[in-house]
């Protein structure tokens, strides 16, 4: 047996292990989460791309190729389109069909598909973003303060509101197509009913009959008129709405936002076609059918509200119908659709909370929900910018028009036209040819203003809202 070795002493060299060198552990770095879609960097870069989109079609439209004469487009007139076809108006100072060659034609078809389908994309984005709820996943995601999309989520948003786009339209070309072929060679046919599938399903409003008629010649056309309207109503209310009933199919399961939809559409929809018919009935509607005046007026109350198009000669309007038209166009249709106005939602809360203030509670409430007092500030407050809009372009338009000009247009006329450009109509009493240039320029203003301007201002409010640390004492005025 061996000793142990005695205290102090040095073991020999062969009784040391060699030392083990290092382990080196590497690390994976930390995953880079999905970039978020932010609302601010998708607002500057919408508005930056619509400028560019009409940019590039005013030069196109001003070649001498663009136009039947093949002589160069004024470049006024070439911009007045090209704002309109982009913010799916249908206001126009030349006759589409007559003035524009098939070059011009494709072109402005292309900028009422990407206005409208653009503008769809970028509003539900946008509104997916203000109303995602914040929880964990959300939190991680936060820049500048305000709740994102992955850009996966965006991607597939994006893709299915492409795929029910194309669809629809499709669906509307072979419909038109089919009854348009009865009357011209099958390729005009098909030309025509393309085109005003993609211009009515982004509410834009633009034909090719020529003339200024807009679909005067179909005005007894069930099947034009029911395929039409269809076109519209679907645009105008939104791929969110429509994913939605689908989905859920029953009223009680449908949200407050796709219920107040419903029932401010239906509501406007009756209401414009019983003053249209009653106010109409020995004017407008004097040479139309008396089996013919019902359908015709409910087309013309679709139609008002967003789409541009008309069946009947809008200048023969009485004075109410024309006022009454201008309320329906300022409301417009649903939010992230293709319709303009202040939405149909916005709206519908601001008469909610009338009307709970007339009952006397003291919060307003439908179908047993509360809605949130700032929801209510916010939409009176783009009820009132929209009004003071169209108050500044109404008051452009007569400056332009009876001092600069020195044209008599009457006040009306001027009025309905300044809110058909806000709104993003483009319903006309017919002055619009006629208007001098600084006319069409405040016109070409308030048409890309006001495609913007209420999805702005909702985004804008939204973010300016925040908790405030205290309160002041509360006090009263006297109203009323």
């Amino acid at each position: 047996m061996n000793d142990p070795a005695p205290p102090g002493h040095l073991p020999r060299q062969a009784d040391v292990s060699p030392p083990r060198p290092p382990r080196i552990i590497l690390c994976p770095g930390p995953r880079e989460l999905p970039r978020p879609v932010s609302a601010r960097h998708h607002a500057r870069r919408f508005v930056g791309a619509l400028a560019a989109i009409i940019a590039i079609g005013t030069a196109i439209l001003m070649l001498p190729w663009a136009t039947e004469s093949s002589h160069a487009t004024d470049p006024i007139d070439a911009l007045f389109t090209a704002v309109s076809a982009a913010c799916v108006t249908g206001l126009v100072t030349v006759d589409t069909a007559d003035h524009w060659s098939f070059l011009g034609e494709l072109v402005i078809l292309i900028l009422i598909q990407i206005g409208g389908l653009g503008f769809m994309v970028g509003a539900s984005l946008l509104l997916q973003i203000l109303r995602r709820e914040v929880g964990l996943r959300e939190t991680l995601l936060m820049q500048d303060g305000a709740p994102t999309l992955t850009v996966r989520e965006a991607i597939g948003l994006s893709r299915k509101i492409v795929r029910f786009t194309l669809l629809v339209e499709g669906i509307g070309a072979a419909l038109l197509t089919a009854r348009f072929a009865l009357d011209m060679p099958f390729h005009v046919a098909l030309w025509q009913g393309i085109f005003l599938a993609v211009s009515a399903f982004c509410n834009a409003g633009f034909d090719l009959q020529g003339e200024y008629v807009s679909l005067l010649p179909y005005q007894g056309s069930l099947w034009v008129n029911a395929v039409i309207m269809t076109l519209i109503q679907t645009g105008a209310l939104s791929f969110i709405f429509f994913a939605e009933l689908a989905s859920r199919r029953r009223w009680s399961r449908l949200s407050l936002d796709s219920k107040l939809i419903l029932i401010v559409n239906t509501l406007l929809l009756v209401v414009g076609a019983l003053v249209f018919l009653g106010a109409e009935w020995e004017r407008a509607l004097a040479d139309v059918p008396t089996w013919a005046r019902f359908h015709t007026s409910l087309f013309q109350s679709v139609a008002a509200r967003t789409a541009g198009f008309a069946t009947v000669n809008v200048g023969d309007f009485q004075t109410v119908t024309l006022f009454v038209w201008v309320l329906l166009m300022g409301i417009g249709g649903a939010s992230g659709s293709t319709a303009g106005g202040v939405k149909l939602t916005t709206v519908g809360v601001v008469a909610v909370a009338v009307t709970s203030t007339l009952r006397g509670q003291l919060e307003p409430q439908l179908f047993g929900r509360r809605l949130p007092i700032a929801l209510v500030f916010r939409s009176i407050a783009i009820i009132v910018l929209f009004v003071a809009a169209h108050f500044i372009a109404t008051l452009s338009l007569s400056l332009t028009e009876d001092w600069i000009a020195g044209a008599e247009v009457a006040f009306l006329d001027l009025m309905f036209e300044a809110m058909s450009a806000l709104a993003t109509v483009g319903v006309t009493t017919g002055i619009t040819p006629a208007l001098s240039d600084p006319g069409k320029l405040v016109l070409c203003v308030t048409m890309f203003f006001g495609r913007l301007g209420p999805l702005t201002a909702a985004f804008a409010l939204q973010r300016r809202q925040a908790r405030a640390a205290y309160r002041f004492p509360e006090t009263s005025v006297r109203i009323g």
